[in-house]
């Protein structure tokens, strides 16, 4: 079992001209849908678990695998309803069935990194004017060769989100800002951080 969120890769200027080509290289390469023939080649879901910490949803995780032997819990159908069922004796508020079609960030991927391996070296990215936090490793990134590896290994890897945002609170980051309806993202910045300044631009 993996846990996931979004990720913003816009934040260097670099990047914002190769945004969208990549993103559909992403989805599509050669006309096929690569990230989604992935996720059909298994059977697999996503769960959100609500109220519990990076350490205890990990003790969950570890938990589902043992119940259900070689099925992974990194997305396996069978293992995100272990997941699912233990959850309230970890003292989750609730677990919540993602509705993809398959998942991500996990080794069920593992097909469509080749395809973006290929997308990603015929692609030029020059050395960002901001160092770009990877949600692979939660670590500052600006060499062009080492972004793109980190990009093909962000397919099959868990985000670490919470660790990010960490790693641009250590760094000193003054004021944040989600975009778009609601107020989640800031609610969990500031359970991570109370003095943090998340301001949310809705849509």
């Amino acid at each position: 079992m993996s846990c996931v969120s979004n990720q913003a890769l816009r934040v260097a200027e670099n990047f914002s001209s190769i945004a969208l080509r990549m993103v559909s290289s992403w989805s599509s390469l050669e006309g096929k849908p690569c990230m989604q023939d992935a996720a059909d080649a298994a059977s697999s879901a996503m769960v959100s678990v609500i109220g519990l910490d990076s350490d205890k949803v990990q003790m969950l995780c570890d938990a589902a695998n043992e119940e259900v032997g070689n099925y992974a819990v990194s997305g396996g159908v069978k293992g995100i309803e272990v997941v699912e069922a233990k959850a309230k004796s970890f003292k989750a508020r609730m677990t919540v069935r993602l509705a993809v079609a398959g998942a991500f960030h996990t080794s069920f991927m593992e097909p469509a990194v080749s395809r973006l391996e290929t997308a990603l070296a015929a692609t030029q990215i020059k050395i960002p004017r901001i160092p770009v936090i990877s949600n692979v490793d939660a670590q500052p990134h600006s060499d062009p060769d080492t972004i793109k590896k980190i990009l093909a290994r962000q397919v099959t890897s868990p985000v670490q989100w919470e660790l990010t945002v960490k790693t641009l609170l250590e760094k000193g980051l003054k004021k944040g800002y989600e975009l778009g309806p609601g107020k989640v993202i800031a609610g969990i910045v500031k359970r991570l951080d109370k003095t943090a300044a998340i301001e949310n631009v809705g849509a």
